[in-house]
């Protein structure tokens, strides 16, 4: 796209400053770059940001599109990375997961609430953790070198530098207490996500050789990683790539906005089941995810049978610590 042709489009946006804003910035990065790797997953946000990308990017930006199959997607996802292919004429490529969730979840164990719990509660369970102990005595003289862990057992993190406490199991009301009472009788990992995804992902950049990494992160998402990022732009440090959201500012709105404008078609797990996110399958770091199985199971009953073969003792655990709240709330 010529920068008259840009200027040309720009005329016929909403009038929606974060829009307007968005397609500017995303313009101006992608001059800046030559190969861009950008992460397909077939959910809303990256259908908006391929859109966008295609739409505003330069004749001479190469673009790479790349998709990671966990091994537990949705039927739905895949079509949609077909249909996405057709309509803007690109390829997105495949990368098979170096273990599929279900093998890692066999081999390290189960995520619970969130890929920070789930990690803090495996490195206590490899060192044998007592979860009765008390504070004075969980000592790292005791457990080995798991000082960040029992710091967060026992929310004894400290402050950071803004002041801000720093996360720790506090977050979540009356955790410690419930897993104290009810020490889980399966093994905790956040590992699945890091052989599916993460690693795959660092293999496709390293031979790739991106000098900008696109992804559809929003700011309105919320979360702990969310809150760990202050911009839509990182620069990398040490020859690292650059990382770009382009609709990090975006809100619900905004994104609607520019789906009426654009003409967006996403995926049937929105447009015809009703869902409100996607990505794995069931993954219990998602507190509605039982809740979206049901929905599922009317389209992908297998996919839902196997999800709940892998993270069965996940929702159980989940749902005794929800009635453990229950029960005790004051």
């Amino acid at each position: 796209m010529t920068e008259t042709e840009f200027e040309t489009l720009i005329k016929t946006a909403p009038p929606n400053l974060s829009i307007v804003d968005g397609m500017t910035k995303a313009r101006a990065v992608l001059s800046q770059h030559r190969r861009v790797a950008v992460s397909v997953s077939g959910g809303s946000d990256s259908d908006t940001i391929l859109d966008l990308i295609e739409t505003v990017k330069p004749d001479d930006c190469e673009i790479a599109y790349v998709f990671f199959d966990t091994g537990l997607e949705y039927a739905a996802s895949k079509h949609q990375l077909e249909y996405l292919e057709m309509r803007y004429d690109i390829k997105i490529e495949r990368r098979r997961a170096k273990k599929t969730v279900a093998v890692a979840c066999r081999e390290y164990g189960v995520p619970f609430i969130s890929k920070d719990v789930s990690s803090y509660l495996s490195r206590l369970q490899t060192h044998k953790f007592d979860w009765r102990d008390s504070a004075e005595i969980a000592t790292p003289e005791k457990y080995g070198a798991c000082k960040s862990a029992l710091d967060w057992y026992f929310d004894r993190r400290s402050a950071s530098a803004t002041g801000k406490a720093m996360f720790s199991i506090g977050r979540y009301n009356m955790l410690r207490d419930f897993v104290s009472a009810n020490p889980p009788t399966f093994a905790v990992s956040d590992k699945c996500c890091y052989y599916a995804k993460k690693r795959v992902a660092y293999e496709f950049n390293r031979e790739y050789k991106p000098d900008l990494i696109v992804t559809g992160m929003r700011r309105a998402e919320g979360g702990r990683r969310a809150g760990s990022i202050k911009t839509c732009f990182s620069q990398g440090k040490n020859s690292e790539p650059d990382n770009y959201r382009p609709i990090w500012y975006w809100t619900d709105a905004d994104k609607a906005a520019y789906k009426d404008w654009r003409g967006l078609r996403y995926s049937d797990c929105y447009e015809v089941w009703g869902m409100k996110r996607t990505g794995c399958v069931g993954c219990p770091c998602n507190s509605a995810a039982e809740r979206e199985l049901e929905i599922v199971e009317q389209y992908e009953p297998q996919l839902v049978k196997a999800a709940r073969n892998i993270f069965g003792a996940s929702y159980e655990y989940r749902t005794a610590y929800t009635e453990f709240k229950q029960q005790n709330r004051k």
